[in-house]
């Protein structure tokens, strides 16, 4: 658990969630269109050529009630030049409506037309351009801050869990980003303040995008085991210093985790089955083992390295806290195991202490 719970007020989740009316999500630095660029844009400009179709044809059916300068019937070249000025917005105003039935075609069925081809073109226009140029700038901005930052591999039931316990321990949602091939898991992400790029995370790619050479840890949260042990090597290729968080399901999948570089290995089922079964005969522990592991809880499970005031106290004399263990040039030594010591200047407590000492 972190060390401090910095505007605790500033995350409230459990608000958000009983509200009916959400924000609009923010989007995600990357999208793939369900058919390609080319099929889209082909698409497209055959509705444009079918809405100018349709234009004249309505024109050319009441043509009669058209005139230009020379007071003339018009032919189909005039024709096919009002349309094309008429749906561009050009209007020159050498031909004009004359009567009454052509001004209501041209007010109530052309200018329809004219809007949606004009729609159609800026749409066009913001999804091959303009959407192109503001995701790579907002790329390249995130990818200046990105400095011991976390990233997510998923979010799934365990990856969203582990975001949202970062968000209330008081994690900067900026130093967060999620990566997943879902786009609907990722509008909840960025629901929630983090960053999202849409794709596989065991892409090379992408991790090297989101600095993950660069980030505090790694979180691998995917669903299965062997993805995760895949996508773990390829973390530990990308970012061979970067600290690896991996859940599972399978207890025996731990050792090839461990080959492929997994720092943290979680086993969900042995956790969840322990909880079970200390629930059978007792009453508090699962509750209390639940307050200590959030950071909501009334009493935290805290790593932190020893404070100034604490250097030449016994270990079992912290003020407001309970140590359990400390680490000492990588040996641990445990309340239940070893006999209290001096705490000294670079020890590594572990220890329980209650949320109202911290603030």
């Amino acid at each position: 658990m972190p060390e401090e719970r910095r505007n605790p007020s500033r995350f409230r989740l459990s608000r958000r969630a009983r509200l009916a009316w959400q924000p609009p999500r923010a989007r995600t630095l990357f999208t793939r269109p369900a058919a390609s660029p080319q099929r889209v844009l082909v698409r497209r400009l055959y509705l444009v050529a079918a809405l100018c179709v349709l234009a004249f044809v309505v024109l050319y059916l009441d043509r009669g009630g058209l005139r230009d300068a020379t007071k003339e019937v018009l032919g189909i070249v005039d024709l096919m030049y009002f349309t094309m000025v008429t749906v561009a917005t050009v209007g020159y105003g050498d031909i004009v409506p004359v009567t009454a039935r052509a001004r209501l075609i041209d007010a109530f069925f052309i200018v329809p037309i004219r809007i949606v081809i004009w729609f159609i073109f800026l749409g066009t226009a913001y999804q091959f351009v303009i959407q192109r140029v503001i995701e790579e700038y907002r790329m390249k901005r995130l990818q200046r801050q990105l400095r011991d930052h976390i990233v997510v591999c998923g979010f799934g039931l365990s990856g969203s869990v582990a975001v949202r316990e970062l968000l209330e321990s008081g994690v900067d949602p900026d130093s967060i980003v999620v990566i997943d091939p879902q786009q609907q898991a990722l509008e909840a992400a960025t629901a929630l303040g983090v960053a999202g790029l849409l794709g596989d995370p065991s892409r090379e790619d992408l991790l090297q995008q989101v600095h993950a050479r660069l980030a505090k840890a790694v979180i691998v949260a995917v669903q299965e085991d062997a993805t995760a042990i895949l996508l773990t090597l390829t973390v530990r290729g990308v970012a061979p210093e970067t600290k690896i968080v991996v859940r599972i399901q399978e207890q025996t999948f731990q050792r090839q985790l461990r080959q492929a570089g997994a720092d943290v290995i979680i086993s969900s089922t042995k956790i969840g089955g322990l909880l079970m079964a200390d629930a059978v005969s007792s009453n508090y522990i699962v509750p209390f083992v639940n307050d200590l592991l959030s950071s909501r809880g009334r009493v935290n499970l805290v790593e932190r390295f020893a404070r100034p005031h604490e250097v030449g106290c016994q270990s079992n004399a912290v003020p407001g806290a309970l140590v359990i263990g400390l680490a000492r040039d990588g040996h641990v030594r445990s309340f239940y195991e070893d006999p209290p010591c001096p705490i000294e200047i670079g020890d590594l407590l572990f220890l329980i202490q209650s949320t109202r000492a911290q603030s």
